[in-house]
C-alpha cells in the first residue's frame, strides 16, 4: 500500500517537471522524483530483503543529486534549456 501511494505521489512529481512553467519547477520535479524512486526502491528493499536493492537505492539517489546539481549549473550558466 505504501509503494502505490509513493508511486502516485511520484505523478505529481512528473506531473511538476512537464507542465512547470519555470525550468526551476521542472529541476525541483526531477529532484523530488529522484527521491521518491530512491525512496520507492528503499521500501521495497525492506520488504523483499535483498542487498542489491540498497545499491540501487544508493545509485539512484547520489545520480538524482548529481542530475540535479548538473542541470541547475548548465541553466544558471546558459540560461535556458
Amino acid at each position: 500500500m505504501a509503494l502505490g501511494l509513493l508511486g502516485l505521489s511520484t505523478v505529481g512529481s512528473l506531473i511538476r517537471v512537464i507542465i512547470g512553467p519555470t525550468i526551476w519547477d521542472r529541476l525541483l520535479g526531477i529532484g523530488l522524483g529522484a527521491s521518491k524512486i530512491t525512496l520507492g526502491v528503499i521500501l521495497l528493499a525492506i520488504t523483499i530483503p535483498e542487498n542489491y536493492l540498497l545499491d540501487l537505492a544508493l545509485l539512484f539517489s547520489v545520480l538524482g543529486f548529481l542530475v540535479t546539481v548538473l542541470m541547475a549549473r548548465f541553466v544558471e550558466r546558459r540560461g535556458i534549456l
